[in-house]
């Protein structure tokens, strides 16, 4: 390694450090264990937790949905998320374009269906059920988040007490290509309450809904296929994830 790479390399790192400062946020990985789950457990797929006398989410035509999460909040110490109930996401049993999906958190402890409906996976986004295991721990905001070139131009200038315009001027003057810096973004695959990321665009702002509930990357798992090696994403405002209202949440993916 000759000095002038080594010292791009030193200088990729210092950017990549104090990013990692800047944007650090507190979540929860979510890691798949090889285990058949059971309706209690924390869980992708599956069998849901459903109180007696709640109806079984269904889509608009009547379909009944898929059981995608399954999370008991109890688990979860993070700021704004409530410390009670059972949080679920349902989607569509189908992969399509146009997911549909209902987001429900039901109050723990009640007498629960056993009998539930058998819904055909043939053609769902993930095909095995798995007990899940809950990580603290912290994740960072990815290069494709709509904040991207504004915190990570703060940071160059911070850097080097500089007051360059955009992202090209620092890199010409600094002699480094940025994507070397993004290329060692750390990423979580499978993530409550991280940051989202994208194949494509950001889609926010959302009316408000600028917090990540959860994220799914099709990388997570051979047998887990979001479109083209696509990543499923939610999110929620601030507000209601305060109140617990998971009524208003958004919910999509995108794909290579």
């Amino acid at each position: 390694m000759d000095k002038e790479e080594k010292n791009d390399k030193n200088i990729i790192q210092k950017i990549l450090d104090l990013y990692k400062k800047e944007t650090s946020k507190i979540c929860y990985e979510i890691i798949l264990e090889e285990e058949e789950p059971d309706i209690l457990d924390d869980k992708i797929c599956g069998k849901p937790y459903i109180p007696i006398g709640e109806e079984y989410p269904k889509d608009k035509k009547g379909n009944n949905l898929a059981l995608l999460l399954q999370v008991n909040l109890k688990n979860i110490e993070l700021k704004n998320f409530p410390k009670t109930g059972i949080l679920e996401i349902f989607t569509s049993s189908v992969m399509c374009s146009d997911l549909e999906y209902q987001v429900k958190c039901y109050e723990e402890g009640k007498e629960y269906q056993e009998e539930l409906p058998e819904i055909d996976k043939s053609k769902y986004l993930c095909k095995v059920n798995n007990k899940i295991k809950l990580r603290k721990t912290v994740d960072y905001m990815s290069n494709i988040d709509y904040r991207y070139p504004k915190t990570i131009l703060k940071v160059l200038n911070e850097m080097t007490k500089s007051n360059f315009r955009n992202i090209e001027e620092a890199e010409k003057n600094l002699k480094i290509n940025i994507f070397d810096f993004e290329k060692k973004i750390p990423k979580l695959d499978i993530s409550l309450g991280g940051y989202p990321d994208f194949t494509q665009d950001d889609p926010r702002p959302l009316n408000g809904r600028e917090e990540c509930l959860f994220k799914l990357d099709s990388n997570a798992r051979k047998d887990i296929r979001i479109g083209d090696s696509g990543i499923l994403y939610s999110f929620i405002s601030k507000k209601d994830l305060k109140k617990g209202n998971f009524n208003d949440v958004y919910l999509s993916w995108d794909c290579l």
